[in-house]
């Protein structure tokens, strides 16, 4: 009979799989030990140590797949990730759907070449349990897809059992800011037709509310509106018009340099959002992002993280502008 092929071999993945810890072997060893004595002596309370020490490893079997069984888990950010700094991710292991708890579990998460692992020593059953663990991202872009496993040692750490666990990571990192003033253009910047870009409308009476900025003063906010709407909102004025800072991304543009010009466009966007200043994006002669009217955060950030240097939007992306 022939060997199974490699790529047979990739495809066929058991269920579980069970490592013998150090302790176990320790302990398999003594039953050897102990099963070999009493057929050589044939004495009676031998043989119910070797039962017992049989039965231990049957019970650990059940025990462990009894608490591996049935877990899901989710991932997900606490904080925006950001290329070469550290940031945050949050892994919860839920036992909704178990009439028992589960005991002693250890989730290993792998990215690329970075390697988490997350510990929860009892999660009640029909219950959930999170951990926060620090993850450093080497570059922007949407992460890849990576492994995840599961593993327990319950209940003697004789063995210890795991299992592979699927889970989605739609985890998008931004950029590395840094201070690369010369890839914006501030103060008054004219957009292509030559004419001067303004955001607002002129006018005199409030035209409506948005989400409080950190540069909003008091005397602005919009103290129904914020009851209203659970959150800090402040008045919007028809007479707002500032100038809009246009923010332009050479394309195309060798890799190493747009990078560079992407890190430096993540730091004002950044900049002009903790200050409240409008601004847009543009890749080359096109506009991809219109931050004019505030609130765009999040689109900025997101096409800065999946645009290539050619000014396309990289194909793992799902972003829309």
């Amino acid at each position: 009979m022939k060997p199974p092929r490699p790529a047979l071999r990739a495809r066929i993945r058991l269920p579980r799989r069970l490592r013998v810890t150090f302790e176990g072997k320790g302990f398999l060893l003594l039953t050897l030990g102990v099963g070999a004595a009493a057929i050589n002596t044939g004495n009676n309370l031998l043989y119910i140590a070797l039962c017992m020490n049989l039965s231990f490893i049957i019970l650990s079997g059940i025990l462990s797949e009894g608490s591996i069984r049935g877990v899901t888990l989710r991932i997900g950010p606490v904080s925006d990730a950001f290329a070469s700094r550290e940031s945050l991710l949050a892994v919860t292991c839920s036992a909704s759907g178990k009439r028992f708890p589960a005991m002693s579990l250890a989730v290993g998460l792998a990215f690329e070449d970075v390697r988490l692992c997350a510990r929860f020593p009892e999660i009640p059953a029909g219950g959930s349990a999170t951990r926060i663990l620090p993850f450093l991202p080497k570059r922007r872009g949407m992460l890849p897809a990576g492994s995840c496993t599961v593993s327990t040692r319950f209940p003697f750490a004789l063995f210890e059992k795991s299992m592979d666990a699927a889970v989605e990571t739609s985890l998008l990192v931004y950029p590395e800011p840094s201070g690369g003033e010369e890839t914006a253009d501030g103060g008054e910047v004219s957009d292509p037709s030559g004419s001067v870009a303004l955001a607002g409308r002129q006018g005199t009476t409030i035209r409506g509310a948005r989400d409080h900025m950190p540069a909003d003063p008091f005397r602005d906010i919009h103290w129904k509106a914020s009851a209203r709407m659970g959150k800090w909102m402040v008045k919007v004025r028809e007479r707002e018009a500032v100038p809009v800072s246009d923010l332009r991304l050479p394309a195309p543009c060798p890799p190493d340099e747009f990078e560079r010009r992407v890190s430096g466009a993540c730091a004002f966007v950044l900049r002009c959002e903790k200050e409240g200043r409008p601004y847009r994006i543009w890749a080359g002669d096109h506009l991809r992002v219109d931050a004019s009217g505030g609130n765009c955060r999040t689109r900025a950030l997101s096409f800065l993280a999946l645009v290539a240097a050619d000014g396309t939007l990289s194909p793992a992306g799902s972003y829309r502008a």
